[in-house]
C-alpha cells in the first residue's frame, strides 16, 4: 500500500466566509471530503488564505436561518426525503436550476453535517438528544439544522475559524488578514497567483505584493453593497466575480439578485435608512405580513402567502407599496399568545436584542420591513466541482454561479452550498494538475461587455460617491425593473468610474447585471420586469438539461469584451438573442 504524500501545490483561498475557511481546512488537511473528490494518496496542501479585513467579517458570520440537510432515516423529519429537498429546491428557483448540481449538494448534505461537527461546529439539538430542526419558507418539511438558534452563521463561521487558527499554529495554513486582492495573475492563459494590497498601521493600503498559486479558489461572497438597502455587511463588495471577470472568466445569471422580504428598517443619526435581517424562520413560526391597514396581503399574490419563496414575498410588497398598500409590517405578537411569554426571545435571541436596540416591542408591536439585497444567485460561472472557464481558477459559495439556486435561492441552501462546493473545489484542484482541465465552463454565445470608463468618466470617491452608486441601483436594478430604467442605469454607472479597488469592482458588477437585466425580457424568479411581466422562454427539459439556448435553461452568459466604449455611453454586447415565443406564466 503506497504512503501518503504531501502535496506540492500551493492553493490560495481569497475569502474568509464558510466557503473560504472550509476549502483552507479541507486542503490543508486532505484525506477525503463528502464529495469522494480528494485522492486519498494526498494529505494536505500549501494553503494560503487571504482575507481583505478580518477572519470573522463576512456574510456568513450574520448568517440567521440555518443549514439545510436531509438526515438519515430516524433522524430526519418523517416523510422528508432527498427528492424533496431536490425538487423544492428547483422550484425555489423558477425550475431553472442546474438538475446535477443540485442533486450533489443535497446528497453531500447529511455527510456534510457530520464533517462539520467533526471541526468542531454544535448543532442544536433537543432534550431527547436528537437534532432540532426548523422548517423555512419554501420547504416542504421541516429540515433546517441551527448552531446557536438564530445565529447558525456566527456558529459554524466560529468553528471553523478555530480551526483555521489551529492549523495556522501548526504550520498548514498561512493566513494574510486585512489583504485586498486586487488581480488575479494568469499567464498563457492560465492562473499563476493573486496580486494584493495589505493594510499598514494607519489603515492606508501599501505596495502591492503578490502570492504565486497553481489554483486560486475565489469565495469572496456576494455584492450587496450594490444597492443602498441590504442585509450585507460592508465588505461584501463583490470582488471575487469583478476579479475573475477581468481575469477573463464567465459570470453567468447576473440578473438574479435576491432581495430578503423581511428586512427590519431602521433611521441611523444621520437620517438614512438602514436595514437589519429578519430570519425566515420568525415567519416560519408563524409571524404575518400587513400593510398600513393592518390587512394580511401577500396571500393576494402568492398562494402560500409568507411561506412562499423570497422572490414571490419582497415583489408582493413592492408592487402592493406600488398599488397604495404604503409600508408593510412584520407583526410576530400572535407567537407569545400560541406559544408562552418569552418565546421570542428564547427562539430568536439575537433577533430580540436586535428589535428592542431599535427600540420596538415585537411582542405587542409590528415591525417596519422592507425587502433589501440580501443574496446574488449569479456570479463566477462554474462546474459541479468549483472549476471555471481560466485553467487553475476556481470559484465557491456566493463568490460562483453553480447553478443550484436557479432564479432564487431556497432558504439555507447557503451555508450547505458553500461547504459542499468548496470541498469539491479542493478535491479537483489536488486530484490533479488544476491547470490542465482546460476551464471546463463554457459560454454558449456570451453578452460581450465592455466595462473600460469612458475618458471623461466621472469619478467616484468615499462614502458619497458609493451612496450615489447604490442609489441608483435601487432605484432602476432592484426588486421591480422595466427596460428604461435598466437604460438608464446603464448609461449612468458607465459615466462613473473610482479609483478605490472596492468600488470599481461595485461599477464593473453593477453594469454587467444591468446588460444581463435588460437582455432578460421576461419576468422569473429574483429577476421582475414591467415591461415583460410573464415568463417568456422554455423550461429545460426533464433531465434538468437546456434545449440549445443559453437562456432556456435559465442563464445568461457574460463576458469581458476588449475595446474602446462610445464616451458617456452604455457599453452595450456583440449580439442580441432572438426572442422565442411565449411559453407560459413564471412560478
Amino acid at each position: 500500500m503506497s504512503q501518503p504524500r504531501r502535496a506540492s501545490r500551493r492553493l490560495v483561498v481569497v475569502g474568509s466566509g464558510v466557503a473560504g475557511l472550509t476549502a483552507a481546512i479541507t486542503a490543508a488537511t486532505a484525506r477525503g471530503t463528502s464529495s469522494g473528490a480528494v485522492s486519498p494518496e494526498v494529505t494536505g496542501a500549501d494553503v494560503v488564505l487571504l482575507t481583505k479585513a478580518r477572519l470573522s467579517d463576512s456574510n456568513s458570520m450574520l448568517a440567521q436561518g440555518g443549514y439545510a440537510a436531509v438526515l438519515p432515516e430516524g433522524q430526519r423529519t418523517p416523510g422528508d426525503s432527498l427528492v424533496s429537498h431536490v425538487a423544492d429546491t428547483v422550484s425555489a428557483g423558477a425550475g431553472v436550476g442546474s438538475r446535477p448540481a443540485i442533486e450533489q449538494m443535497c446528497r453531500a448534505a447529511a455527510e456534510s453535517v457530520l464533517e462539520l461537527a467533526a471541526r468542531g461546529v454544535v448543532f442544536d439539538r433537543g432534550t431527547d438528544g436528537r437534532f432540532l430542526l426548523g422548517l423555512e419558507a419554501a420547504h416542504s418539511f421541516p429540515r433546517i439544522l441551527h448552531a446557536g438558534g438564530d445565529a447558525s452563521g456566527a456558529g459554524i463561521t466560529r468553528a471553523l475559524i478555530a480551526r483555521v487558527r489551529e492549523l495556522e499554529a501548526a504550520g498548514r495554513v498561512t493566513v494574510l488578514e486585512d489583504a485586498m486582492a486586487t488581480e488575479i495573475l494568469v499567464d498563457a492563459g492560465a492562473v499563476t497567483g493573486v496580486a494584493y494590497t495589505p493594510r499598514g498601521g494607519g489603515g492606508a493600503r501599501t505596495a502591492c505584493r503578490t502570492v504565486a498559486a497553481d489554483a486560486v479558489i475565489l469565495a469572496t461572497g456576494g455584492a450587496g453593497q450594490l444597492y443602498a438597502q441590504t442585509t450585507n455587511p460592508d465588505v461584501a463588495t463583490g470582488d471575487g466575480a469583478a476579479l475573475a471577470f477581468m481575469a477573463g472568466a464567465v459570470l453567468r445569471d447576473l440578473e438574479f439578485y435576491q432581495f430578503h422580504p423581511t428586512a427590519l428598517q431602521i433611521v441611523g443619526p444621520d437620517g438614512t435608512l438602514r436595514s437589519s435581517l429578519i430570519s425566515e424562520a420568525v415567519r416560519g413560526e408563524g409571524a404575518v405580513i400587513r400593510d398600513a391597514a393592518g390587512h394580511r396581503f401577500v396571500g393576494d399574490y402568492h398562494p402560500l402567502a409568507e411561506l412562499a419563496p423570497r422572490d414571490a414575498v419582497s415583489r408582493a410588497m413592492a408592487l402592493h407599496a406600488r398599488a397604495g398598500g404604503g409600508q408593510a409590517y412584520l407583526d410576530a405578537s400572535a407567537l407569545e399568545a400560541d406559544h408562552g411569554e418569552g418565546f421570542l426571545a428564547e427562539r430568536f435571541p439575537t433577533l430580540n436584542a436586535m428589535v428592542r436596540d431599535a427600540g420596538y416591542d415585537w411582542r405587542r408591536e409590528p415591525l417596519p420591513i422592507g425587502p433589501a439585497a440580501h443574496y446574488w444567485m449569479g456570479g463566477v460561472a462554474t462546474d459541479v466541482n468549483g472549476a471555471t472557464s481560466v485553467p487553475g481558477l476556481y470559484a465557491v459559495g456566493e463568490a460562483a454561479c453553480t447553478g443550484v439556486h436557479g432564479a432564487n435561492r431556497l432558504a439555507s441552501n447557503s451555508l450547505l452550498e458553500g461547504v459542499v462546493f468548496a470541498g469539491r473545489a479542493v478535491g479537483h484542484a489536488l486530484a490533479g494538475d488544476a491547470q490542465a482541465w482546460g476551464g471546463p465552463v463554457r459560454a454558449a454565445d456570451p453578452l460581450q461587455v465592455n466595462v473600460a470608463p469612458g475618458a471623461d468618466a466621472e469619478v467616484l470617491a468615499g462614502l458619497a460617491g458609493h451612496a450615489r452608486l447604490a442609489d441608483a441601483m435601487q432605484l432602476d436594478g432592484g426588486v421591480i425593473r422595466d427596460g428604461r430604467g435598466l437604460a438608464r442605469l446603464s448609461r449612468t454607472l458607465g459615466g462613473w468610474t473610482s479609483d478605490e479597488p472596492e468600488a470599481a469592482h461595485l461599477l464593473v458588477l453593477g453594469r454587467v447585471l444591468a446588460e444581463a437585466a435588460a437582455h432578460r425580457e421576461e419576468s422569473i424568479g429574483a429577476h421582475y420586469r414591467l415591461d415583460f411581466p410573464e415568463r417568456r422562454f422554455p423550461a429545460p427539459g426533464p433531465d434538468g438539461r437546456g434545449r440549445g439556448d443559453v437562456r432556456a435553461e435559465g442563464r445568461i452568459d457574460v463576458v469581458r469584451a476588449v475595446g474602446k466604449p462610445s464616451r458617456n455611453a452604455s457599453p452595450r454586447p456583440s449580439r442580441r438573442v432572438p426572442q422565442p415565443a411565449l411559453a407560459g406564466r413564471s412560478a
